[in-house]
């Protein structure tokens, strides 16, 4: 990046020293390093629901788009797809889906770097992407994957292009809070995918015609955000030398990569050492399990540049507990919820070809609960810079979910798969526990951890004896509900609006 590139702006307020505001002309004139002000503004609730909105359309029409595509596909052929699709995402990845993270940071900080780096990285993830493709490509040949699988993987990697550019964007709208912009890119993907699903699904479309939906939705976003950027991007962009670039930039290749990597892995092996029917019914829950992650981003996304902007004192450590808080009773939430809708929805959804879905969704769901707070606790180290953490973690996680599913698939199938999943979460977690508090001088306890929990325990416990006694979903529903009015009874409401009101940090 050089010295060119502000690194530490944490001393900027949004005002320069003259009180001039970061985006007026003198400073830009003077070449002096400020924040932007539209980053500069204490983040707001509706910026959570502006930052949830954004990925939960997209998710939703692409969760629109799978379920289409699983029925026309079938279990078998769907697996085949879920392979492609893992690959590409892996290959995704390590070309620099972490660079939005980056950029979201720097951009926060001043606007005119986080477009210089936009266009930086950009070209760097494209130059990565070229040759990493080739190899993904050559790998599935040596293990004598066929024909289609290795066909589909090559035109489905022509994504990685306008996707890479379609994220760069991305990271720097939301870190200069223009969420409404943000919004539109991911409909604009969101929209292609389900209008070509609905055709697929009204013409059983076959594999090649889903990847071809892949290209074009890609295609259309990168058109989108091209357009964007030239709206919004400053007239004076601040560029670093390129070799500074990728070292500083360098984890946010391996971090990503290691951690999908041991997040996809078990999809991978399931293919080669269980078959596509399994592959196909694992990766239709593990792709429910995906779409939960859009509460804990809205949550944390929308203080993170607050947080990257601010000196860790009482304020911001209070604010994560809070932020952990409310991501723990929504993981408790989901996980009772699951068992009461998980079987009629699926059923519903995907049809009778997929009912073993449904046991492996009711194992996964229990993963949401320590996922969510290594989201939590990963947006923290983010924020202090502590990013190099995340090799030192995702590679131990790597290791073990690797090792464990070359041990547990060949045995209990999607069942090892699904137990290891829980287990990694829990060890990632344990990690995540130990840095923050080496970084803050305390651990991170969620708000209301230990009477929470018994709550819904207590629920729990009796939805599982209630059950005896009536249906599922009636005993379900009623201990559902019960614990939302726990939570209200128990001014969870006002605890978590905090999150967004407190100021900034008396040290800082």
């Amino acid at each position: 990046m050089g010295a060119t590139v502000p690194e530490r702006l944490a001393a900027d307020r949004g005002v320069s020293d003259s009180g001039e505001s970061a985006a007026s002309p003198s400073v830009v004139a003077t070449g002096e390093s400020a924040t932007h002000g539209r980053s500069a503004v204490t983040p707001e609730v509706q910026d959570v629901f502006l930052l949830m909105a954004a990925p939960l359309v997209r998710r939703l029409l692409r969760v629109a788009f799978v379920l289409m595509v699983a029925r026309a596909l079938g279990p078998t052929g769907f697996g085949a797809y879920a392979l492609i699709f893992a690959v590409v995402e892996l290959l995704a990845v390590v070309s620099g889906a972490g660079y939005a993270e980056y950029l979201t940071r720097e951009a926060a900080k001043d606007e005119r770097a986080g477009w210089g780096l936009a266009s930086q990285l950009t070209q760097l993830r494209i130059a990565i992407a070229l040759p990493a493709a080739a190899m993904a490509v050559g790998t599935l040949s040596i293990l004598h994957y066929r024909y289609p699988v290795l066909a589909g993987t090559a035109w489905m990697a022509l994504t990685i292009a306008p996707r890479a550019l379609t994220e760069s964007v991305q990271g720097v709208l939301r870190g200069t809070r223009r969420y409404a912009s943000y919004f539109l890119l991911d409909l604009a993907v969101g929209l292609t995918l389900a209008a070509s699903g609905c055709f697929l699904f009204v013409t059983g479309g076959q594999l090649k015609a889903v990847l071809a939906t892949e290209i074009a939705a890609a295609l259309v976003g990168g058109c989108a955000a091209l357009t964007v950027c030239l709206r919004f991007r400053a007239a004076e962009r601040v560029r670093g030398g390129w070799g500074e670039l990728v070292r500083k930039t360098l984890v946010f290749n391996l971090y990503p990569f290691t951690s999908n990597l041991y997040d996809r892995i078990d999809v991978v092996l399931l293919s080669k050492l269980a078959g596509d029917y399994v592959t196909g019914i694992y990766s239709v829950a593990y792709r429910a399990l995906g779409t939960l992650q859009l509460i804990p981003y809205g949550v944390l996304y929308s203080v993170l540049p607050s947080l990257s902007r601010n000196h860790w004192g009482e304020v911001e450590k209070n604010r994560l507990e809070k932020a952990l808080g409310l991501l723990f009773i929504l993981a408790l939430a989901m996980v009772l919820a699951t068992f009461v809708v998980a079987s009629p929805v699926v059923r519903l959804l995907l049809g009778p070809r997929y009912v073993d879905s449904v046991a492996i969704l009711k194992i996964l769901i229990w993963a949401v609960i320590p996922m969510y707070m290594n989201f939590g606790l990963n947006v923290a180290l983010l924020a202090m810079g502590r990013e190099r953490i995340f090799v030192i973690t995702s590679a131990t996680c790597l290791a073990v979910n690797f090792v464990g599913n070359l041990i547990l698939i060949p045995v209990f199938s999607w069942r090892g798969a699904a137990v290891l999943t829980m287990v990694t979460e829990l060890l990632l977690l344990a990690q995540n526990v130990y840095w923050v508090r080496k970084a803050i001088g305390r651990i991170a306890i969620p708000w209301g951890l230990g009477r929470n929990s018994l709550a819904f325990a207590l629920l729990l416990a009796a939805m599982l004896y209630l059950e005896r006694f009536v249906s599922p979903s009636l005993a379900g529903t009623a201990c559902f509900l019960f614990f939302l009015v726990y939570l209200y009874r128990a001014g969870a409401a006002i605890e978590f609006r905090t999150i967004w009101q407190s100021g900034q940090s008396p040290s800082a």
